[in-house]
């Protein structure tokens, strides 16, 4: 005899278990069983538009430019891991825009301008008290355009979190527009955090009421 046990997820979606391999797959053909995030929910969502592959400007300046710009996304990471708001918060521009949202395009936290960013991101690292490592990679620019100085490029990124233990914490991915400043620094004028899921529960520190 097959016992069937309902349980419910964290985010309360409701679970099967017992059920065989064959007849999951039948149920999940037929009956479309919602899973979380949404498979290409930034794609689908339209939080991305994705190009194919094509020519581009690959001249020096414009290799300099690509490589400033990812940095700026691995300087935001390292310095988010030594809990250095004025690390990460030094590559966003004063007035940027930087959304936080949960496998959906739609953001939960919102936060405006770069005082806003450090001041959320010092008060989270009070909070959580453990040691993170965000693995950034799979940096594209989309958009690079020298002569205005604006550019757009997505990145994934894998966050370790080691506290008397080490778990796999998030699985992210990030969607930034930015713009050249007068140090000829590239920063980001709007940062999208995406994340896939996440393990525990999200720090009380970083809501707030402009998101969902």
């Amino acid at each position: 005899m097959r016992v069937h046990v309902h349980s419910t997820n964290r985010r309360g979606r409701h679970l099967i278990c017992g059920t065989s391999a064959k007849e999951t797959k039948k149920l999940t053909t037929q009956d479309k069983v919602e899973t979380f995030p949404p498979q290409a929910w930034a794609h689908r969502q339209g939080k991305v538009s994705m190009k194919t592959l094509q020519p581009a400007d690959w001249s020096p300046e414009a290799l300099a430019a690509r490589a400033q710009i990812a940095e700026a996304f691995y300087r935001f990471g390292i310095g988010h891991d030594e809990c250095r708001a004025d690390v990460a918060g030094s590559c966003f521009t004063e007035d940027v825009v930087y959304d936080v949202a949960l496998g959906s395009a739609k953001p939960f936290a919102t936060y405006r301008g770069r005082t806003m960013v450090e001041d959320k991101l010092s008060a989270i690292f009070d909070e959580t008290r453990d040691q993170r490592r965000h693995v950034i990679s799979n940096v594209l620019v989309e958009e690079l355009d020298l002569g205005a100085g604006t550019a757009k490029a997505l990145a994934f990124c894998v966050v370790t979190v080691a506290k008397d233990g080490l778990v796999l914490g998030a699985s992210v991915f990030y969607n930034g527009e930015l713009r050249r400043q007068a140090d000829g620094c590239w920063r980001f004028t709007y940062f999208f955090i995406g994340m896939d899921d996440f393990t525990g529960n999200r720090p009380a520190a970083g809501e707030n009421t402009e998101g969902e």
